[in-house]
């Protein structure tokens, strides 16, 4: 299980961090925050323009950069590691959010454009495997309740909806291009039992075969493939 970087991916309220906690004390494992939890000061997630948006959305990206390096650094050690999330959050929030139309696809084409500069200068990519945690919306919903200073009501319908989106990226556009990298879990029940779930799937052999690539997602992403 050394020496890679394997991506846990979800919708908001999955049930990653506590999974990641979970995987790191049964497994010994090193992991990496997502993205919005290491900035200091926390942004705000609420935005008014396509501008604040990408602003918004390129700070965060720029945070990506970072925890990519630091795995790659981690790895390279002998590591392996585990992120609370892969790299491609803002890309995929923010295709889901002109998806819904509460942004204009310029926001997207901004964003893309940002992030195959930082792809180009090697300090931004993808995981070596993902880990996508199927949630039931009901379960989602509870755990959101349950824990409204991790997810802000005012931010859950949001959260749900634009999940849906990203959800048919990860189907139709990441999934195919990891190939038997990419696994999808059950994130339903406690976080020990997920974890068990997701610990046998680590222990599996590792896939080989075409490595994923960072621009072939960036560019079908572009194409608005994975969207209606």
């Amino acid at each position: 299980m050394s020496g890679r970087v394997v991506a846990l991916e979800g919708p908001s309220a999955a049930g990653k961090s506590r999974t990641v906690a979970a995987l790191a004390s049964s497994l010994g494992l090193t992991t990496i925050p997502e993205a919005y939890e290491r900035l200091r000061p926390r942004p705000s997630l609420t935005w008014r323009t396509d501008a604040e948006l990408l602003r918004l959305e390129r700070r965060l990206l720029r945070e990506e950069t970072r925890r990519f390096r630091e795995g790659r650094r981690l790895v390279d050690s002998g590591a392996t590691v585990l992120a609370d999330t892969g790299f491609l959050g803002p890309i995929t929030y923010t295709a889901g959010l002109v998806d819904l139309g509460l942004a204009t696809p310029s926001a997207l084409t901004g964003l893309l454009a940002f992030a195959d500069e930082l792809r180009t200068d090697g300090i931004w990519g993808l995981p070596d495997a993902v880990v996508y945690l199927r949630t039931p919306v009901a379960e989602r919903h509870r755990r959101a309740e349950g824990d409204p200073g991790g997810h802000p009501r005012s931010l859950q319908v949001r959260h749900r909806r634009v999940a849906a989106a990203e959800l048919r990226l990860y189907r139709t556009v990441v999934a195919p291009e990891f190939g038997h990298r990419f696994s999808f879990v059950s994130g339903s029940g406690p976080p020990e039992r997920i974890a068990a779930r997701v610990a046998r799937l680590l222990a599996r052999p590792r896939a080989t075969g075409r490595p994923p690539s960072m621009e072939r997602v960036l560019h079908a992403i572009g194409r608005g493939e994975g969207v209606p």
